[in-house]
């Protein structure tokens, strides 16, 4: 195929039509289901359905790829592993670009057979012109041109993350929770047993793809060590780079071959490869999330002075806590800023010293001018937290939505005031389904949101330059 490998990958996540092999109307069937999920996503060129015996009056459906009038970009493959390099054969006749070989039964099967039918499909694929993901994967899932990889999953327009992920239930578990907070993908993909395509030839491209921030990579073992630590270290060189790696323990490591069929390796060597990348190792799905929050959104501080803002003194002592033990510093307010801040803010139960503790006078969000113009003057100060909690934004009745709403969008309006990064930590303590929308709306006003102290600390910890 002509052009640069960007323009080739490109060309792969933007199909002009697409086919799924393998299809049956049973309620199972993974082929159905892709082409309703494509539909559903609002893919706009032709979906064939391919069945050599039935119709289906949901697509247009033809015996073979060969059938289809004119061109197919595309095709997701579900048929048993031994028909699968028939198929091949098809594809590389009718000038398909790639296919996504959701079928299971090849390397890592563990199986001499297994690993025969993969170098056959590779051979045939690579005579053919034809790129490969998988086998043994769920493809790709790319809300922009209609590409998904269920009938289910969330499309969230302007997402500004990637998703690489050697697993395809880690890919959706992990688009459907960023979604569940308003965080949307980009581009995501699985690539099963990386056969052809797989991290380094994704993380090149989205490492260009304008349209993503940060990339977020799970990867549980490789078969091309060399080329994936040169594709980790331009990528991270060009955006923040997350990495969760699973199979680190012995047990797990065991768990990756059955999986994939990758090799995997020792927990300290890929650490070690990670972070001589410039990547930012991740420990779980949560903190992966927390990073991609974070770097999508905003930008690590420059250095480690944070200042706290609370509505409960209690819940300002025990962050702060929190805060000097995981290695921040929390210096008292400049005498200046303090004093901007005691002409409305001075009352019994608040404290200008930091942290902040805004007691009742938070319930005047008429001040909130005074008060985050005066901390935006505040030069001893390289961050801001804010706690909230879905109790502090209302009384708990039947007003909770609509008073709770306008504590928001005023706090809001005045931490956006603040030229130095900010980070909101959201409590889980009542009201969850509230709690969730207006944690959306701060992730759409540009605010990363977390929901512990310790996962924000970690986040900015990772995201910091020195502290990878």
């Amino acid at each position: 195929m002509g052009g640069s490998l960007y323009e080739e990958l490109d060309r792969i996540f933007h199909p002009r039509s697409m086919a799924a092999v393998g299809v049956s109307d049973s309620m199972e069937n993974m082929g159905m289901g892709f082409l309703i999920g494509y539909r559903k996503a609002g893919f706009k060129g032709g979906l064939y359905a391919i069945n050599p015996t039935k119709q289906f009056k949901r697509f247009e459906t033809y015996p073979s790829l060969l059938d289809v009038p004119g061109p197919v970009d595309f095709v997701k493959v579900c048929v048993p592993a031994a028909k699968v390099p028939a198929v091949i054969g098809d594809c590389a006749k009718k000038g398909v670009l790639a296919v996504t070989i959701f079928s299971s039964g090849f390397r890592e099967s563990g199986t001499a057979e297994g690993e025969a039918l993969e170098q056959e499909i590779i051979r045939a694929a690579k005579k053919g012109g034809v790129r490969v993901i998988g086998p043994n994967c769920m493809g790709i899932y790319c809300p922009e041109s209609g590409m998904s990889i269920r009938a289910d999953m969330p499309i969230l327009p302007d997402g500004r993350i990637g998703l690489i992920s050697q697993s395809g239930g880690v890919s959706i578990s992990v688009v459907m929770a960023a979604a569940e907070r308003g965080l949307g993908f980009a581009k995501a993909l699985s690539y099963g047993n990386e056969s052809d395509l797989g991290p380094p030839e994704i993380l090149h491209y989205m490492g260009r793809d304008p349209k993503i921030k940060v990339i977020c990579l799970y990867i549980e073992g490789t078969r091309r060590p060399d080329e994936l630590k040169a594709a980790l270290t331009d990528a991270a060189a060009r955006k923040p780079l997350i990495v969760l790696k699973g199979g680190v323990t012995g047990v797990g490591n065991r768990a990756v071959s059955s999986h994939t069929g990758a090799m995997a390796g020792a927990g300290e060597i890929w650490e070690a490869l990670i972070r001589q990348a410039g990547a930012v190792p991740a420990a779980d799905i949560d903190e992966m999330l927390d990073q991609a929050v974070l770097h999508s959104l905003s930008a690590p501080p420059r250095g480690r002075r944070v200042c706290l803002l609370s509505v409960s003194g209690g819940f300002g002592v025990f962050a702060t806590d929190q805060i000097i033990r995981a290695g921040f510093e929390m210096p008292e307010l400049s005498p200046e800023t303090r004093q901007a801040l005691s002409k409305n803010f001075d009352a019994p139960g608040t404290s200008t010293r930091n942290p902040v503790d805004l007691a009742a006078k938070f319930f005047q969000p008429q001040h909130f001018q005074e008060l985050f113009g005066a901390l935006n003057a505040e030069p001893n100060i390289d961050a801001f937290i804010v706690i909230v909690g879905i109790e502090y934004l209302c009384f708990v009745g039947d007003k909770a939505a609509e008073w709770s709403g306008f504590m928001v969008k005023a706090l809001q309006n005045g931490l956006k005031m603040l030229q130095k990064p900010v980070y909101v930590v959201f409590f889980h303590t009542a009201l969850d389904e509230l709690r969730l929308k207006h944690e959306r709306s701060f992730l759409a006003e540009g605010l990363p949101v977390f929901p512990e102290m310790n996962r924000c600390l970690t986040a900015v910890k990772r995201a910091m330059k020195g502290n990878k």
